[in-house]
């Protein structure tokens, strides 16, 4: 299973495809969705690929790419 780790939504389409290719399975997210849950990306990590979507501005629309990191690339922080 494929999903977004912040807003717990299964990824579809081209975006589904290459997150399979990556050979991980489980949540993505991206760099500041991760800050938002209250976790960092480790040092040194990279991207694991970039996901695509489609964003309208007033009359145009372009898409726009995100680099996604898997679960395995945060560290959650404790609360004390």
């Amino acid at each position: 299973m494929y999903y977004n780790l912040y807003t717990k939504k299964e990824f579809s389409g081209k975006n589904l495809e290459k997150l399979q290719s990556t050979n991980l399975q489980g949540g993505f997210c991206t760099f500041y969705q991760a800050r938002k849950m209250g976790a960092t990306v480790i040092k040194g990590s990279k991207a694991v690929c970039k996901l695509s979507r489609m964003v309208q501005d007033g009359k145009e629309t372009e898409f726009r790419s995100y680099p996604v990191f898997h679960e395995s690339q945060l560290e959650r922080k404790e609360n004390n």
